[in-house]
């Protein structure tokens, strides 16, 4: 993965690493405790799912903001600036006076929309053909963090209190900056030149299919805890640590064969690996609590949204100019933020703080046509590209 990186791409990519990290971290130790917190406030499910979808809503309103400006007065210091509402939003999160409290906290923590600024980065200062591997470097480490968050979290909120996890979050916000500001990075006018931006058709596309498997991400994470809490006593970290390292290895293994050529591929692959664990993940209570079930549908999700996190922004970075790469990746993000949202909202309306067999049926209904929705999507728009004469090859 190291072949073909000079030493300023390795300490760029790590710098970044080192942010998304400690950012990364903050979200995903919040992510599968959120809806026990939450319902500390209320006892309205679609509050709740509002409470956890609007940062995914505030992510999605501010990237493409974010992304052009920092085309224009370069990537570094719109980074830095976007970090200060992700801290101070934890921090409001930390102790809220009620639900509204908590959704406002949300939505200013969003509003650090970094995605597309730091993934623009990446991708425009590595050579063109290791723009894959960029990202398995960059999403290695990230990938550590959402396996770390997403254990830490359980226990940090049964030993500190769900509270607690905002405050770490803000102070990892913090120290995650730290190295980034330390790094010199070419300034916006020796690096493009300002114009008007284009937003490819292709961006819309891929972005449309992240929107839906991020839906179906949060959907999973807002029945996950409410389930797992309501049958069994303990061990929901161990249930999620195996899953996501066998999924993460996956998805990170394959990453060398997509950099050949097959980007498309394994981004077909991994849509098909959400749509196969949707029913098996959410009828598990029918399944008279067998772990087994759980963990398999959990590590074929995991699997499938880990190759999509590897190799949909190099397919968006190949078919748009150098000069709207902030742009068109604040499109995707945009778009695959707004699921988030709405995947909180849906099933909070959809489950609510119960499940019956009625409304495990509808969020499988729903979330399976919406995958497959976006797995044909996805093959038109592998089509698209491959009819269409380009420079590259995506």
């Amino acid at each position: 993965m190291m072949r073909g990186f000079t030493k300023e791409h390795v300490r760029l990519l790590s710098s970044l690493s080192v942010l998304e990290v400690f950012r990364m971290l903050g979200i995903f130790l919040v992510l599968p405790v959120f809806t026990l917190y939450a319902d500390k406030f209320t006892s309205s499910g679609i509050l709740i799912g509002l409470g956890l979808g609007a940062y995914g809503i505030s992510m999605a309103i501010f990237q493409i903001p974010m992304g052009r400006l920092s085309d224009r007065f370069g990537r570094k210091p719109v980074i830095a600036l976007a970090m200060i509402p992700f801290i101070i939003g934890n921090l409001i999160s930390w102790h809220p006076f009620n639900i509204y409290g908590l959704i406002i906290g949300r939505f200013i923590a969003g509003a650090g929309a970094i995605t597309s600024s730091s993934m623009a980065l990446a991708q425009e200062s590595v050579p063109e053909g290791k723009r894959t591997a960029a990202m398995a470097f960059l999403g290695i480490p990230i990938g550590l963090a959402f396996i770390i968050g997403i254990i830490l979290g359980p226990l940090i909120g049964q030993y500190l209190g769900y509270s607690s996890i905002f405050l770490i979050s803000a102070i990892t916000g913090i120290i995650g900056l730290i190295p980034f500001l330390l790094l010199k990075i070419e300034s916006p006018a020796k690096r493009i030149q300002y114009m008007r931006g284009k937003i490819s058709m292709d961006s819309i596309l891929m972005g449309t299919v992240g929107l839906i498997t991020s839906l179906v991400l949060v959907s999973i994470f807002y029945f996950l805890p409410l389930y797992y809490d309501s049958v069994f006593s303990s061990g929901y970290d161990i249930l999620l640590l195996i899953p996501l390292i066998i999924g993460g290895v996956i998805a990170i293994g394959l990453s060398p064969v997509a950099e050949r050529g097959r980007r498309f591929i394994f981004a077909v692959l991994s849509v098909i690996l959400i749509i196969a664990s949707i029913p098996v993940i959410f009828l598990s209570p029918e399944t008279n609590a067998i772990k087994i079930v759980l963990i398999s549908g959990l590590l074929v999700f995991f699997a499938g949204y880990s190759i999509t996190e590897i190799v949909f922004t190099p397919i968006i970075s190949t078919r748009v100019s150098s000069t709207d790469y902030g742009l068109n990746i604040g499109v995707y993000n945009m778009m695959q933020f707004s699921g988030q949202f709405l995947g909180g909202v849906l099933v909070g309306y959809i489950i609510g703080l119960n499940f019956s067999s009625a409304e495990l049926a509808r969020s499988i209904t729903v979330t399976e046509i919406l995958s497959v929705f976006a797995l044909i999507i996805l093959l038109y728009t592998g089509f698209k590209i491959k009819a269409s004469s380009r420079p590259t090859s995506a």
